[in-house]
C-alpha cells in the first residue's frame, strides 16, 4: 500500500504568504528609507547648518496681479530669519541667427538656436555663490532695475570667444523682447551650489532678476517675471526650521497668489514636515519591526511544518 504524499494545509500556506508579504512591504519601506538617509546624509554634508526652502509657483501666473505677485514678494523678502534667493532658469529666445549659443536643452553650442541656457539670479545669491569674474564685472544694484529694454547680463566662461565685453544682442525673455548686454565673463568651473539648486554655469547666460519699478503696460511677460520672483530659495538656521515653515505657509496662504510647491532640504526636515516624525527615528522603528516580524515568521513556520 502506497503511503500518501505530504501534503500541507492550505489555510497554513496562505498564513505563511501572507506574513512574507508583510515581511518584504517592511524591508522595502526600510531600503526606500536608507536610500533617502544617504541623500540626507549627502544634503547635509553641502551645509550642515541651514535647511533649505524650494519655493515653486504652480498655478497659472495669470490668475493673480502684478501687484499682489509684488506684495507676496515684498513678504517674503522681509523677514530677518531667512535669506531669500533668487534663482530661476528660464530661457531665451528669438535670439541673433548670426551668432551661436548653448541650447537649453542638448546644451551644445549652435547658431540658429532656438533657446539658449538661461538663468535669472538675485544679488544676493552671487555672494553666497562666491561667483567672480573671468574679465568685467558682476551684476550690481543698479542692473536690478529695470530701466527701458537692456538688461546686463553675465556670460558662462564657456562663451568667453565667442563675446566681447560690452556686446550685445537682443532676445525674447518671456514674450517680450529685450536688448542684452555683456558685462562680465564669469570664470571657468562656476557654479550655484547648495542642497536645493545645482547649477553649473559655464554655458549659461546670467541675467538679473530685476524688479519692475514702473512699466507702460503689464504684459504677460512681466506677469510671469514677477510670479517667478516668488519662486526662490529660502534659507534659514535649523533651530528656525519649525517657525520658518509655518511662517511661509502663512504668506502663501493668506496671498491668494495660487498654489506653490515647497521642497525641503535636507530630506529628513522634508520628511518630517510630511509625516511629524524624524526619519532616524523611524527607520529605527521599522528596523525593530522587520527583525521582530521576521522571527514570528520563522517561529511560526518551524512550528506548523515541523
Amino acid at each position: 500500500m502506497k503511503k500518501s504524499p505530504f501534503k500541507i494545509n492550505p489555510k497554513i500556506i496562505l498564513n505563511i504568504s501572507v506574513r512574507l508579504a508583510v515581511f518584504f512591504v517592511i524591508l522595502s519601506f526600510l531600503f526606500s528609507l536608507f536610500r533617502l538617509y544617504k541623500e540626507n546624509r549627502a544634503e547635509e554634508r553641502m551645509d550642515s547648518e541651514h535647511v533649505y526652502f524650494d519655493l515653486q509657483q504652480e498655478s497659472s501666473p495669470f490668475s493673480s496681479s502684478v501687484e499682489e505677485y509684488t506684495e507676496l514678494y515684498a513678504k517674503l523678502c522681509s523677514s530677518s530669519l531667512y535669506d531669500y534667493y533668487e534663482c530661476y532658469p528660464q530661457y531665451l529666445e528669438g535670439l541673433p541667427v548670426s551668432q551661436s549659443f548653448f541650447d537649453y536643452e542638448t546644451e551644445v553650442l549652435s547658431e540658429n538656436c532656438q533657446a539658449a541656457l538661461c538663468v535669472q539670479i538675485s544679488e544676493n545669491l552671487q555672494y553666497s555663490s562666491h561667483l567672480t569674474c573671468d574679465a568685467g564685472r558682476l551684476l550690481n544694484g543698479k542692473d536690478y532695475e529695470l530701466a527701458g529694454e537692456t538688461v546686463p547680463v553675465l556670460l558662462g566662461y564657456e562663451y568667453r570667444n565667442l563675446f566681447q565685453l560690452g556686446n550685445q544682442f537682443s532676445a525674447v525673455y518671456l514674450y517680450n523682447v529685450y536688448t542684452f548686454e555683456v558685462v562680465g565673463f564669469l570664470e571657468k568651473g562656476a557654479k550655484i551650489y547648495n542642497p536645493a539648486h545645482m547649477i553649473y554655469l559655464d554655458k549659461y547666460i546670467i541675467m538679473p532678476s530685476f524688479n519692475v519699478f514702473t512699466f507702460p503696460e503689464n504684459t504677460d511677460g512681466i506677469k510671469i517675471h514677477c510670479a517667478n520672483k516668488t519662486s526662490a530659495v529660502l534659507t534659514c538656521r535649523k533651530d528656525d526650521f519649525a517657525y520658518v515653515s509655518g511662517h511661509i505657509k502663512q504668506l502663501i496662504a493668506n496671498a491668494g497668489c495660487g498654489n506653490y510647491s515647497v521642497n525641503i532640504s535636507p530630506v529628513k526636515y522634508s520628511f518630517m514636515e510630511k509625516t511629524g516624525i524624524r526619519m532616524e527615528w523611524f527607520m529605527a522603528f521599522l528596523s525593530v519591526a522587520a527583525l521582530l516580524f521576521a522571527l514570528s515568521c520563522i517561529k511560526y513556520m518551524r512550528e506548523t511544518l515541523m
